[in-house]
């Protein structure tokens, strides 16, 4: 069963309770993904990509996509998807693609020597997070942002905002 779109451009998600497993709702998430990414979306006037090569710790899947769908430190042991994750793979380019939308909150932040670019719908609680590089972008990962995350996030949002500063 899947829930219904909260946004007319949202798809629905995914929904656990369709699949016989975890495996066949993985396995429905990365055909969703590969679909979605066999090209490249704008945002800003440049490309964004996904890492196609291999996963170090599943070989059998894109190293963005197994990025977006697991979670934990170190990277390499990343083995188990997270179901959260997995259902909602099928918003991942549509927020990318809508980030005009006035209910979508878009603002860069610092991480190490990376800037990075946060476009969150709170509405349904999901955040895409690219990566800005010289001439393209690099969507790093997606997920939902659990309560004192979102506590944060919201904090950031502000902050940028009154910098005025655009993208």
């Amino acid at each position: 069963m899947t829930t219904p779109a909260t946004t007319y451009w949202l798809p629905n998600r995914l929904a656990e309770a369709d699949y016989d497993d975890i495996t066949a709702l993985e396995s429905a998430a990365y055909a969703v993904f590969q679909n979605d990414w066999t090209d490249f979306p704008l945002f800003r006037g440049d490309e964004v990509r996904v890492y196609r090569h291999p996963h170090k710790a599943n070989g059998d899947r894109w190293h963005t996509y197994w990025h977006a769908v697991t979670e934990g430190s170190p990277e390499e042991e990343w083995t188990s998807p997270v179901p959260e994750r997995l259902e909602r793979i099928p918003w991942c380019r549509p927020v990318v693609d809508h980030e005009n939308d006035p209910a979508i909150k878009v603002w860069a932040n610092v991480r190490g020597r990376d800037q990075h670019i946060c476009i969150w719908f709170d509405r349904v609680n999901y955040i895409v997070i690219l990566k800005q590089c010289k001439d393209h972008f690099l969507l790093k990962t997606t997920y939902c942002p659990r309560s004192r995350r979102k506590q944060q996030l919201h904090r950031e949002y502000s902050a940028w905002k009154k910098t005025g500063r655009a993208l």
